[in-house]
């Protein structure tokens, strides 16, 4: 059973979208084509088009886990959360989708570079328990692409609710919720996402 707000949308003020472009812009990024892995551990490219980058800088890092950190609290989730994975910045061009998948994988992941200040122990593995998407370019800069987080409403029968979000919004979810961005019909929408982890659960 899952205890509080289904997910929580919030704004970055001026001051830290500013630090986060000023950050994109001073990293040399290299980009590629998104790949998912399935259960197999084998490549695929068929459920996702778009492509990516990783930011690995610890001070950039710590901004959105101090975020999470704060929305694991006001949404009543009160998730053991120690860090997060390296950030992703993704480009979905005229094209680009990712379809229904959920952030959280099947096991706990071994032999990663986290980042964090709590110094978990990486031998019992770590699980995938909050995700952010925040939303680097404005709506009217591409058509399609909106960003569907399943949420059942048994009053309304609505399997999930849809987003296309200003820039410098973020929407916060548990890991394990599916979710999907649809096509993108014109123009280039683009996105961070990061994933912060904590333990196996009990």
């Amino acid at each position: 059973m899952k205890y509080g707000c289904s997910y929580r949308v919030i704004e970055l003020n001026d001051n830290a979208m500013t630090k986060i472009q000023r950050t994109l812009e001073s990293q040399d990024l290299e980009f590629s084509d998104s790949v998912v892995y399935n259960s197999d551990e084998a490549k695929s490219h068929e459920n996702r088009i778009s492509r990516q980058a990783w930011i690995r800088d610890p001070q950039f890092c710590q901004i959105f886990i101090d975020i999470a950190k704060v929305m694991n609290e006001q949404n009543w989730w009160y998730l053991d959360i120690q860090g997060s994975e390296p950030i992703q910045f993704g480009i979905y061009p005229e094209g680009g989708k990712y379809d229904w998948h959920v952030d959280q994988h099947p096991k706990p992941i071994q032999g990663m570079n986290f980042f964090t200040g709590d110094n978990p122990k990486p031998e019992m593995g770590m699980v995938r328990k909050i995700s952010m998407t925040l939303f680097m370019n404005d709506p009217s800069e591409y058509e399609g692409g909106e960003f569907d987080l399943e949420i059942y409403k048994p009053e309304t029968d609505c399997r999930y609710e849809t987003f296309k979000l200003k820039r410098g919004s973020a929407i916060f979810f548990q890991s394990d919720v599916w979710h999907r961005v649809r096509p993108v019909k014109s123009g280039v929408r683009k996105s961070i996402v990061a994933w912060f982890y904590g333990p196996p659960y009990k």
